[in-house]
């Protein structure tokens, strides 16, 4: 294992372009439960709605918008994780290196970032119009609106229901988010699995994109995937464990 953790380091410290990929092992040591291991019944008690349930149903849109902010304060006592860390200071070496997240959370944002970090499934952050396209903060308008038993219906236009961003089942994902986060899987050197189980499609599609390109895989996740076989090095371990095995 010593050997495996001797590779990665002089990948990460080089000058190679890395594309990035993370999930939700590398925000649980920042406090969030992994949808998968809801240890803590938090995802059961929070059952996601469903987008068409969403766009038909006022309670939905309700518990859709109550879900999000226990998501928000269960974050209100969260940093980012080593690992988050560790990913934007190698981000901040070149503008050909990307994260692509399946993540939610927002911990691994950072603003000088903002055009190298690309969000899959949205985040928990901002809420907008699903008809003009208004943006909102997201705690404002659950306080000014949801918070009263209002419906979630936009104040500019008066017309579409406001929704957090994030990518509920059933919605399709961003086009252009999609659309960069397989050029960044087309044009790196290494593509790094970072607490995925690779499960989610089309973000696992990712990966089979990029070696396809001639890029590197390494996968780094507690338990198997089924692209372990593709990858040049595999490390299954917590992710923190990997940080202090490289730093």
């Amino acid at each position: 294992m010593d050997n495996y953790f001797k590779a990665l380091k002089p990948i990460l410290e080089g000058k190679f372009n890395i594309t990035f990929m993370s999930g939700a092992g590398i925000s649980t040591s920042s406090g969030l439960p992994d949808f998968r291991n809801d240890t803590d019944g938090f995802w059961k008690k929070n059952t996601p709605v469903h987008f068409q349930e969403f766009l038909t149903s006022k309670s939905s849109r309700q518990k859709s918008w109550n879900n999000n902010i226990e998501i928000k304060k269960k974050l209100s006592d969260s940093n980012p994780s080593n690992m988050h860390k560790l990913i934007n200071s190698v981000l901040k070496k070149s503008n050909k290196n990307f994260h692509i997240t399946q993540n939610i959370d927002g911990l691994h944002f950072e603003a000088e970032l903002e055009s190298q970090i690309l969000e899959l499934h949205g985040n928990v952050n901002t809420a907008s119009c699903l008809s003009c396209g208004n943006v909102y903060e997201t705690e404002e308008f659950y306080v000014d609106v949801m918070l009263h038993g209002k419906d979630a219906v936009c104040q500019k236009c008066k017309i579409g229901f406001v929704k957090v961003n994030t990518i509920s089942f059933g919605q399709s994902l961003n086009t252009n988010t999609l659309e960069n986060a397989k050029e960044a899987a087309s044009n790196c050197e290494y593509f790094i699995v970072l607490g995925s189980s690779l499960k989610v499609s089309p973000a696992n599609s990712l990966v089979t994109l990029a070696k396809n390109k001639g890029a590197k895989i390494v996968i780094l996740n507690k338990e198997s995937t089924q692209f372990d076989t593709m990858a040049e090095l595999l490390i299954n371990a917590d992710l923190e464990e990997i940080y202090e095995r490289i730093k």
